[in-house]
């Protein structure tokens, strides 16, 4: 299930999750000889290609459908895949030659965020392991992620007072931190330490119990809206 709101020309983006417990604990039989049960992984694709128009998504070789569009600043939900060694990529629309393909090692029963990144002519993926540990139940888990393929190292504020990641290059990721649930947070997103402001995201609703990424993207020196730099959240759970 994929929502977009645009707030302040940036994009938040969140993610119903609700069937991630099922994906989790579910078994696929299909394709497994004698009827063996094989726990699942979950995988949420997230398109941080500025720019980019649609794109198809190809696992081990085959075109498989996506719930929706999958343009810039799209993000889909867990989606089941099988354990192992698994080679992704994707594809212009109505074409099958790879723009990008990467082989991954997913663990049964574990969730990952697969990000394509950068322009397509320079495509890059990336997956993190959504491990979410929140040991309050009253607070909420949050992390950050730079997926802008030319900045230099990036520090995400909080609230305009609290540092929520320091010096953060491209295609890292903090680990999951206790964030305090609100309706309105605001980041900023800041060069490594610079007063100068990248982008801003208002408004955020953060809730207890649920587990966010927060990400960068687009190009720091881009003055196009559909290019620039900016900020976008999903829910992990």
């Amino acid at each position: 299930m994929k929502r977009k709101f645009s707030l302040d020309r940036i994009t938040i983006i969140f993610i119903g999750l609700i069937l991630v417990g099922g994906i989790f604990s579910s078994c696929l039989k299909d394709n497994y000889p004698n009827g063996v049960s094989v726990q699942v992984a979950g995988i949420a694709l997230i398109n941080a290609s500025p720019g980019s128009p649609n794109l198809n998504f190809i696992a081990d070789g085959q075109r498989k459908p996506l719930p929706s569009l999958f343009a810039y600043d799209s993000a889909m939900a867990y989606l089941p895949a099988y354990p192992g060694y698994r080679v992704f990529g994707f594809t212009l629309p109505d074409s099958y030659n790879l723009l990008i393909s990467q082989q991954f090692y997913l663990e049964p029963g574990d969730a990952y965020s697969i990000f394509i990144s950068d322009s397509l002519e320079d495509a890059k993926l990336t997956y993190l392991r959504d491990t979410a540990m929140l040991p309050d139940s009253s607070m909420a888990g949050i992390r950050f992620a730079n997926f802008s393929p030319n900045s230099q190292g990036l520090d995400l504020i909080v609230a305009n007072t609290d540092t929520l990641a320091n010096n953060i290059v491209y295609t890292k990721a903090t680990a999951f931190r206790s964030i305090a649930p609100s309706t309105n947070y605001s980041f900023q997103l800041k060069e490594k330490g610079s007063n100068t402001i990248l982008a801003t995201l208002n408004n955020v609703s953060i809730e207890k119990g649920k587990a966010y990424t927060l990400w960068a993207r687009g190009f720091e020196n881009s003055n196009m809206e559909s290019t620039k730099i900016g900020l976008a959240i999903m829910r992990n759970r």
